[in-house]
């Protein structure tokens, strides 16, 4: 075998290409023998750099195979004397079941009924992410925020993304089978709503781009009937809009029987912003809307807390302007004669002691209380008993500030942020409030960390803030982070934080952890329910101090990676907030169920990373497995030169095991290619899998390109070679590296076989901007003596070998330049592919010289020395080829462009399409194109023969391209899945669909 001699300088030069003149110019292209020749010397053009307006706009990527309400109301005790008002959560407990809204895994239904066993006995799945629900009389009404699409404009010829929200009716009489028995769109964003006896009354705000929206702010009040379960119908709708002058968001609702109070941020930039308070008359039992007064505050409403009726009087504190502002709160009262009549009674400015910002306001009865803050926290008590006359009465000081208040009679508590606080983030206060004049603090716990949040906005945090009187127990969900100075590292946390309380009393007690982020948190039949996204976990709390769990049902499985093994599918999931990675051990049959058979606990994996930052890494593991043992990859943050490799025997499916775990001496970069920025079209992957053997490409890739004669001089590429991973001996993995041979740059690998092909370039000495292009093939049948064959020169870059022929299918590439009157011109013609420099370098938009690259697609038998050029077919100029999946016969490239589209030059308009070609096996290139009619269509996953599947996100789904007859390719979406997906394997006739917090989803890719 030949070792060329390396000229990295000069190729990497962005060079000029062959002189032309004229829009009609050309270059050199491939040169090579005629057909009838047997000899070998293809010389292509070096495939250009830069490209576009933005040098880094450049080539494409190759392809490798996260003061709502709290529990519902309860119905006053005389039954319905009045209607009652009921608000909704994100669970729902009835009859021994609990019911869970998850953004992950949509609604889940969990029989509850048995003591730590807990089953999950129904699911329905919808796109968007859950806002909340309601459950009356064996129907769900679930709300969903960002319901999100792509709209198509006939006149325009585009499309524009756009959100609503929306409501599903389902039926969960049988969880088993849950139906949807109605469903609703709503433009905008849920800010909040309410059932009001039988009528269910939503609160949206648009901004204009959304579903339905007009172009300026508004807010949309809708009243559904849902008394008829069968019969759920819109009854009103009223809309507002905006100042047109002012910057707005979602709105906070304060609801009585009789009407809804409706305000949110209106800022005008100053300090002088304030909210206009929307009285909605919604007494009508059968869901009327009638528009009432409005009323001014004097500053922002920014929750629902700030408004309050308290017998037929409306109390509101605000504050004007926005954030830092030095105006000084006020309390405003106002005089409720209907709701058509508000009248103003009385105002007091709150004296602060130093500039500070309103945080957090709760009313009682009389009383008020108000909380400021910059780095202290003023609370604030107000004597509202004379409405004519608010007054501010009692003050009081203390560190952190308050989140958030839930009045007890005398006592006050509160739950809020310290960051200054050594020993939690997070706190519980108790306050003395009988002396208005005079409040105490009476005790303070802290908990969650060095960093720690809570599950919720204010409009919606008292539902996360459970306080059970009767078990003197408050139960607080949380997360955060523990920070190590020493290591500048930290470590996620999630739990429910028990506090017990008596009248005068605060005692940190101990904390339940959760998987995920916890949202809710309650007791059932004497166990602790915690509540998140992700799984439901109880607890036994006899011990307060330290919760032991009982059970726990996992809602949504983190799946970033998928890999079948005869009757087995393994899973892999690594949670990128915790680093916690578990491998799971399913059945071919069910791979989708939530609960494995088996799995494993990665953690140890990551021991002795003490001073790594991201755990073990494993968020970005590659997964292979063959028989029965899996393999992972992934990168060792701890020793940038090396990456990690682990063995996992799965001989006993309901009890994997790690069986062996080394280094490998070499880096991360080897598990990833990603193509160039410059023209190379990027085939192949960077590890490839024969059986028990991982080859895994160690080149350092070419990202950036240097000027000649100035400048910071080209990095001196390590060696590259080929990682040779034997898995023959799964306790034991053996590893060699073999050079490969020195070149300007190399492709991605292929597997034909045993056989491992890449191919490579050098560039002509004296002559940087052309190169000869060489196909390496090595034989891995023996791993430990890996058989390497000579390489062959070929015109062009390989995209896919077919050794029962010997054939080779190659991209080669010519570098073409002209003069254009602009740029429109330039990319017009080549897209991305396009480098246009103008005359003037102050003048963008005059004349000046296009580059392009032009690429011709060749067929080539391969001999063991030598190539012979079968037929070729020219692309067109526009043509850019992003992604390459090879099949049988079928090679499948993703093509895209922005600006050559449609007959207006520099239309700007994006395009995409799948362009197939065959003749491996025919002898002769046949090409056929299939146009991807919008933005959403997708991106190709992964290759099953003669078919493509690609996933898109609108909605999200599976298609196939059926490229079985080239003459009538044929695009059909399998399936619609809960969100965008990750990775694909193929399994038999079914394509297992990984989408990480989403879990696993199956699609079925038979007729």
């Amino acid at each position: 075998m030949t070792f060329l001699s390396r000229t990295y300088a000069g190729w990497l030069v962005l060079a000029t290409a062959a002189a032309s003149a004229g829009l009609t110019g050309c270059g050199k292209g491939s040169t090579g023998p005629s057909s009838e020749t047997g000899s070998t010397d293809f010389i292509s053009d070096t495939p250009r750099a830069g490209g576009g307006r933005d040098a880094a706009d450049g080539g494409g990527e190759g392809a490798a195979g996260t003061g709502g309400d709290g529990a519902p109301t309860a119905p006053p005790a005389d039954g319905d004397a009045e209607r009652a008002i009921t608000e909704a959560d994100i669970i729902q407990v009835k009859d021994g079941k609990l019911y869970a809204l998850s953004q992950y895994s949509g609604l889940s239904v969990i029989d509850i009924s048995r003591r730590d066993r807990l089953s999950l006995v129904g699911r329905y799945r919808a796109s968007g992410i859950p806002f909340e629900m309601y459950l009356r009389d064996g129907i769900v009404y679930a709300m969903f925020s960002s319901w999100t699409q792509y709209v198509y404009d006939a006149a325009t010829g585009e499309y524009s993304y756009e959100q609503s929200s929306h409501i599903e009716a389902l039926d969960v009489s049988d969880p088993a089978d849950i139906q949807q028995i109605g469903s609703f769109d709503l433009p905008g964003t849920i800010s909040d709503s309410r059932i009001v006896g039988d009528v269910l009354y939503t609160v949206t705000f648009e901004d204009g781009g959304c579903w339905g929206c007009k172009q300026s702010r508004n807010t949309t009040i809708t009243s559904l009937a849902v008394g008829a379960p069968a019969d759920i119908a819109v009854v009103d709708q009223l809309s507002y809009d905006d100042d047109p002058n002012d910057y707005g968001w979602q709105r906070s609702v304060s609801v009585t029987q009789d009407r809804m109070y409706i305000a949110g941020i209106e800022w005008d930039g100053t300090d002088e912003g304030h909210s206009t308070i929307q009285v909605v008359d919604i007494s009508d039992p059968g869901g009327a809307l009638v528009e009432g007064a409005s009323v001014e505050a004097v500053g922002q409403i920014q929750s629902r807390w700030q408004m309050d009726e308290h017998e037929g009087v409306l109390r509101v504190v605000s504050q004007p302007g926005l954030w830092r502002t030095n105006a000084l709160p006020g309390v405003q009262t106002f005089a409720v004669a209907s709701s058509q009549e508000l009248t103003p009674l009385g105002f007091t400015e709150l004296t602060l002691p130093r500039p500070e910002t309103l945080r957090s306001v709760r009313f009682d009865g009389d009383r008020a209380y108000a909380i400021t803050a910059e780095q202290t926290d003023p609370l604030f008590t107000i004597d509202l008993s004379d409405p004519e006359h608010p007054a501010q009465l009692g003050e009081l000081e203390m560190p952190g500030w308050v989140y958030h208040m839930e009045p007890r009679g005398d006592r006050l508590l509160a739950l809020g942020f310290d960051n200054a606080a050594t020993d939690g983030a997070l706190h519980v206060s108790l306050f003395d409030v009988s002396d208005l004049a005079k409040p105490t603090m009476l005790e303070r716990v802290h908990f969650g960390g060095d960093w720690a949040s809570f599950a919720e906005g204010q409009d919606r945090i008292h539902k996360a803030f459970t306080i059970l009187d009767d078990l003197g127990t408050i139960l607080v969900p949380y997360s955060g982070w523990d920070i190590d100075e020493a290591e500048g590292c930290g470590s996620y946390e999630s739990g429910v934080q028990l506090v017990d309380f008596t009248a005068d009393t605060l005692t940190k007690r101990g904390s339940a952890p959760a998987r995920g982020q916890a949202r809710r948190a309650f007791v059932h039949d004497t166990r602790l329910f915690a509540v998140s996204d992700q799984e439901v976990g109880t607890f036994n709390i006899d011990d307060r101090d330290a919760p032991v769990e009982a059970a726990d049902l996992a809602l949504a499985t983190v799946v970033s990676n998928t890999v079948a093994t005869g009757d087995l599918v393994v899973r892999m999931g690594a949670d990128w907030w915790t680093q916690a990675a578990e491998l799971e051990v399913v059945y071919a049959a069910d791979p989708g169920r939530t609960e494995p058979i088996g799995k494993l606990d990665l953690s140890t994996l990551a021991s002795g990373s003490k001073s790594d930052c991201y755990g073990s890494g494993l968020s970005s593991a590659q997964l292979f497995a063959h028989g029965q043992y899996a393999y992972l990859l992934w990168p060792s943050y701890t020793d940038s030169s090396k990456t990690s490799l682990a063995v996992i025997d799965l001989t006993n499916p309901e009890a994997p095991r790690i069986a062996s775990q080394r280094d490998l001496p070499f880096t991360s970069n080897a598990l990833y290619y990603n193509g160039y920025y410059g023209r190379i079209v990027a085939a192949g992957a960077a590890v490839v899998q024969a059986g028990s053997t991982l080859v895994l490409r160690n080149v350092e890739d070419p990202y950036y390109y240097y000027e000649d004669g100035g400048g910071a001089p080209p990095p001196q590429p390590r060696d590259p070679s080929l990682e040779i991973i034997d898995l023959s001996n799964p306790s034991s993995p053996t590893h060699r590296s073999l050079p490969l041979p020195d070149g300007a740059g190399y492709t991605g690998l292929q597997l034909d076989g045993t056989t491992v092909l890449t191919s490579h370039w050098v560039p002509l000495q004296g002559d940087s901007s052309r190169a000869r292009f060489y196909l390496d093939r090595i034989d891995v049948a023996d791993p430990s003596s890996a058989v390497v064959r000579t390489p062959v020169n070929v015109p062009g870059s390989l995209l896919a070998f077919d050794g029962a022929s010997d054939r080779a299918l190659t991209v080669d590439y010519e570098a073409v330049e002209f003069n254009v009157p602009g740029y429109r011109e330039c990319f017009s013609a080549f897209s991305y592919y396009a480098e246009f420099v103008p005359t003037n370098q102050q003048n963008y938009d005059g004349p000046g010289v296009c580059r392009g690259t032009r690429h011709t697609l060749k067929l080539l038998d391969v001999g063991s020395a030598n190539a012979r050029l079968r037929d070729e077919h020219s692309l067109d100029d526009d043509t850019r080829l992003d992604q390459v999946f090879v099949g049988d016969d079928r090679v499948f490239m993703y093509t895209s462009g922005y600006y050559a589209v449609g007959d207006a030059v520099g239309g700007g308009a994006y395009s995409s399409g799948i362009l197939v070609a065959s003749g491996l096996k025919g002898g002769s290139i046949d090409v056929a194109t299939k146009e991807l009619s919008s933005p959403d269509a997708g991106w190709p996953r992964a290759v099953d023969g003669t078919r493509l599947l690609l996933a898109g996100y609108n909605p999200p789904g599976l298609s196939v391209l059926d490229a079985a007859d080239l003459d009538e390719l044929t695009l059909e979406m399998k399936g619609e899945l809960s969100s965008y997906v990750s990775q694909v394997t193929i399994s038999g006739d079914t394509a297992l669909c990984a989408l990480w917090y989403h879990g696993l989803e199956v699609v079925d890719l038979g007729d």
